[in-house]
């Protein structure tokens, strides 16, 4: 029975980091508000909220290094620590520019942490196991987005810059990965790694669905605000969203096993749907949360397979690299999103805040037919190895 109690741990210490993972939109509720104080456009207070994702990039890249030379548990605790610091800077002294480095803190840090959340599972667990804990681990970052985009709400009613505070929590997640979780030392995988077909498949997938579902967040304050004042509650509208993604991935087990490699194809399906309903509908702001629960339900079919099915044919740093790959693609999918969807806005001369989401529906579609050709290949049993 002690046995069972420390592996329990052992997960619920894994997964407490992936609580910190999908943070970036929990200041999301203070765009208006940031706009309106310290003067700025929609577009620039938008790049402020998807700044951190420029810093997570570069730590990433730089996290395997990092890793190599002083741990996985090390690395990860470094950056839980830089997430509490991002947190006190913008509180203590409120700025343009004191909340673009804080920014970039939190970025960097995440970054740190970001793929080894994926890694520790593929280290330490098979199998079903293994598939199920990363559908739990895409379900701990929903958990997380409610945590912070609750606590940051609560602060924002006090004073909008105080909805820094909310990234604190680092704090406990810090002691209670160090008290459970060990370092991993793994061997390295013997060979030069080279980017295959479906690798590729994978980051550039992640890549634009993190993109999709940051330009609905984003984009959802000014919904929201036009719908129902400036006086509207922004992140309690907010919370259904991880709410709904946290149950998502919870199920994701069940319906993978049952789905196996259709829960792709499933999941693209659902993605062309969502984006259709908020291109053409979404300024109503009930259809538009519509559109974004559909659009989270994908994710939470998506991201676990992904990195159980790279987990499944790469071991040890060749399995790392794959993961920070695909969340790399995740944080440049982030990143780009407002410029994006406002240069699809500009190139279609559409004033419309939501019609640029259909162009979303396209990419999936070649996304669908790729996969699908490639599906077709594998039940023939000409899968041609890359």
């Amino acid at each position: 029975m002690k046995t069972i109690s420390k592996n329990k741990l052992l997960e619920l210490a894994i997964l407490s980091i992936a609580l910190l993972t999908a943070g970036n939109s929990a200041i999301s509720g203070i765009l208006v508000f940031m706009q309106k104080d310290l003067a700025l456009s929609r577009e620039s207070a938008e790049f402020l909220i998807t700044l951190s994702s420029i810093a997570t990039i570069i730590s990433i890249a730089l996290s395997e290094s990092i890793t190599r030379l002083i741990g996985m548990k090390k690395c990860v605790q470094i950056g839980i620590g830089l997430v509490f610091i991002s947190g006190l800077i913008p509180v203590l002294y409120t700025t343009y520019w004191t909340i673009f480095i804080s920014r970039i803190v939190l970025g960097f840090g995440v970054g740190l942490f970001n793929g080894h959340t994926a890694n520790y599972i593929s280290a330490l667990f098979t199998g079903e196991k293994r598939a199920s804990l990363h559908g739990m681990r895409n379900s701990m970052e929903f958990i997380g987005q409610i945590l912070l985009l609750v606590l940051a709400g609560l602060l924002i009613k006090i004073r909008w810059n105080l909805a820094f505070l909310a990234y604190l929590i680092a704090l406990p997640i810090f002691f209670f990965f160090q008290a459970y979780v060990r370092d991993v030392k793994e061997d390295q995988a013997s060979g030069r790694f080279f980017l295959n077909k479906q690798v590729i498949f994978y980051v550039f997938f992640a890549g634009i669905m993190i993109m999709n579902l940051t330009a609905l967040t984003i984009r959802f304050p000014t919904i929201a605000t036009k719908a129902r004042g400036m006086n509207v509650n922004i992140n309690a509208y907010m919370t259904l969203i991880p709410i709904f993604g946290m149950t998502s991935g919870f199920a994701f087990g069940p319906i993978n096993k049952k789905l196996k490699s259709k829960t792709i194809l499933m999941a693209l399906l659902v993605y062309i749907i969502s984006n259709l309903i908020i291109g053409l509908w979404g300024m109503n702001m009930l259809v538009y949360m519509i559109g974004m629960i559909l659009n989270v339900f994908a994710l939470s079919m998506s991201t676990p397979y992904l990195f159980a099915e790279a987990s499944r044919f790469a071991r040890g740093s060749q399995n790392r690299i794959i993961n920070n790959l695909i969340f790399i693609g995740c944080n440049i999918g982030g990143f780009l999103s407002p410029f994006f969807i406002n240069s699809i806005a500009k190139l279609w001369k559409s004033e419309s805040l939501t019609q640029a989401f259909t162009s979303f529906c396209l990419i999936y579609a070649g996304l669908f037919a790729l996969y699908f050709y490639e599906y077709l290949k594998v039940r023939a049993g000409r899968w041609i190895k890359q």
